[in-house]
């Protein structure tokens, strides 16, 4: 079956097969045999403007060094929005780049999209992995050309901890001789499969008499590195080529794969480095003009990533990620204001905040880290589970689309690893909360005892009584952690206990031990006690039917050792005594 995929690809090219012929024939051997994903992309940039877009990627796989990244901004130009893109496997890494001299952190906090099997190559499933983007508008100058990336090695073990695997810089410029310009920007968010193909909706229409750029941007699509082991691209049915290798910014990284490094601007798609803007794609260059692949005034387009062979010599057979694909053409959407705020852009982790946007008809935010009460509304409430960029899409009474972003930073609250109570004992105010380490929050912290029986403060977290209390602690940027109520039992673990020695009486040395009349020595053996006081009760037994003496012997309080602790009692009758 993977020889037939091949043949049937190769055919539909060389002998050109009717476009209906091919789709069925296609799309049956897929679904006889084959897994596939049909998704959308995550739509994370959109804009219409006068000037242009220009990018390009770089790696050093699972490795570091120095890429040289060339882009082409026109003069007069001025930056529009800019952005370092990155692709994360699996979850653990953190790193920090470097870009003309300027240091960037990817982290937890620059998330857009994940959840993902990005590669599945045994022994190591790269799950759970992500795109990161952070914008750098303000650090990029329309004047410069050559960007210098550095990358420092992964700090997890060999790539099975994560790693930082690929890094592409995006730039939108604006130039008021230019004609307007459409550009799409999105980034995978679903996991790889040997068939995949993206339905890119709802976009603003085609003008297909002037150059529509497609770049994708892929990673691990091997090339001749390992026999077989590239991917067919093709869009809307129309197979436009082979990619994989090592792309020319990859300093000869095996596997790195292709990516688009391109200009457009001027109704002019320029292809950089080792990429053409022709309407076809092959080994490294991830460049294309699909114009004759489009309608005009079509609003979506599917494009289709197949596998050379489902069994190729890499290891695995899910190893060919797609990390973003890029749109640019001209449309007959016009340019439109639009803008996104919130009431604040720093919260507390549980806390909400209200979004706003404006300048369109319909709106949709994303976020994969945030419930909304409705992600429709212009001006929803989130609640952001961590540090993330909203991203709204708006669309217009002309059905035009443009996106915003809104970055909320979430601060952790200072939540204690352990509470360990230790019970009040003896009725004494010995009672305690301890609380553990605080990794999170911001330190000093404040920590407050409220006793809920009291509804009062306690001066200190020690010397309590027994009873119900709740923790409150707050860190420096005033965010706060509160317990559930704590309980502080009262236990009470003395344990009174003697023994004792008969003693002949004094008078008549001779008497057998254990008749009365007869002197008893008395040892104190009580436990977790200091204090001591000691009765005895003249109430013999065989007395009880006829009432009871009522005689009491009181002894002395008394203190300290135990074992110093006794008496003696001459007990003049037999019986059972308490």
């Amino acid at each position: 079956m993977v020889k037939l995929l091949k043949t049937i690809v190769i055919l539909s090219k060389k002998l050109k097969i009717k476009q209906i012929k091919s789709k069925f024939i296609v799309t049956l051997f897929l679904l006889l045999c084959c897994p596939f994903n049909i998704f959308s992309q995550t739509l994370f940039y959109s804009d219409i403007l006068q000037g242009g877009v220009t990018g390009n990627g770089a790696t050093r796989g699972a490795g570091s060094g120095a890429i040289t990244m060339n882009v082409k901004i026109p003069p007069i130009s001025t930056i529009k929005k800019a952005f370092l893109i990155a692709a994360r496997e699996k979850d653990k890494e953190k790193i920090t780049v470097t870009l003309n001299n300027k240091n960037y952190r990817f982290s937890d906090s620059t998330i857009i999209t994940n959840g993902f099997l990005s590669l599945f190559q045994n022994p190591v499933n790269f799950t759970n992995s992500s795109m990161h983007a952070i914008d750098i508008t303000t650090d990029i100058d329309s004047s410069i050309n050559i960007y210098n990336l550095f990358i420092p090695p992964p700090s997890g073990t060999s790539g099975v901890d994560g790693l930082f695997a690929f890094y592409y810089l995006y730039i939108v410029f604006e130039n008021p001789i230019y004609p307007k310009i459409n550009c799409y920007l999105f980034l995978n968010n679903q996991d790889v499969a040997p068939i995949t193909t993206y339905s890119l909706n709802n976009i603003n229409p085609f003008n297909n008499s002037k150059p529509i750029g497609l770049g994708v941007a892929t990673s691990n699509f091997c090339g001749s590195s390992y026999p077989n082991d590239s991917s067919y691209i093709s869009v809307n049915n129309n197979t436009i080529g082979l990619l994989g290798g090592e792309d020319q910014n990859s300093s000869m990284v095996t596997c790195a794969s292709a990516w688009a490094n391109f200009a457009h601007y001027n109704d002019t798609l320029f292809g950089l480095d080792d990429d053409t803007s022709d309407s076809l794609m092959g080994g490294t260059d991830a460049l294309a003009d699909i114009k004759s692949y489009v309608n005009n005034g079509d609003t979506s387009v599917d494009v289709t990533f197949t596998y050379q062979t489902l069994n190729n010599s890499n290891g695995g057979i899910l190893t060919n990620p797609i990390r973003a694909v890029m749109l640019s053409y001209s449309t007959p959407c016009d340019t439109f204001s639009t803008a996104a705020t919130a009431t604040q852009d720093t919260i507390c982790l549980g806390d909400s905040v209200q979004l706003n946007a404006t300048g369109g008809a319909t709106y949709s935010w994303y976020s994969p880290f945030s419930t909304f009460n409705d992600s429709t509304l212009a001006n929803p409430i989130a609640t952001p589970s961590q540090t993330t960029t909203y991203i709204v899409t708006i669309k217009n009474d002309s059905g035009c689309v443009k996106t915003e972003h809104v970055k909320i930073w979430v601060r952790l609250v200072p939540t204690p690893d352990t509470i360990v109570i230790s019970p009040q004992t003896c009725g004494s105010p010995n009672g305690s909360i301890t609380v553990g380490t605080i990794a999170q929050g911001t330190p000093p912290f404040t920590i407050v005892l409220t006793n809920l029986t009291t509804s009062t403060i306690e001066p200190q977290t020690t010397n309590l009584l027994s009873g119900n209390y709740q923790l409150t602690i707050t860190d420096n940027n005033g965010c706060t952690w509160q317990s559930d109520t704590l309980f502080v039992p009262q236990i009470n673990n003395v344990i009174a206990n003697f023994y004792s020695f008969p003693q002949a009486p004094w008078n008549n040395p001779n008497q057998s031990l254990g008749k009365a009349p007869m002197e008893v020595s008395f040892f104190n053996a009580s436990q977790n006690a200091n204090m001591f006081e000691w009765s005895i009760s003249e109430i013999a037994s065989y007395l009880a039917m006829t009432g009871p003496k009522d005689t009491i012997v009181e002894i002395p309080i008394c203190t300290g050792m135990t074992s110093s602790c006794g008496l003696q009692h001459f007990f003049t009758e037999g019986g059972t005594y308490e």
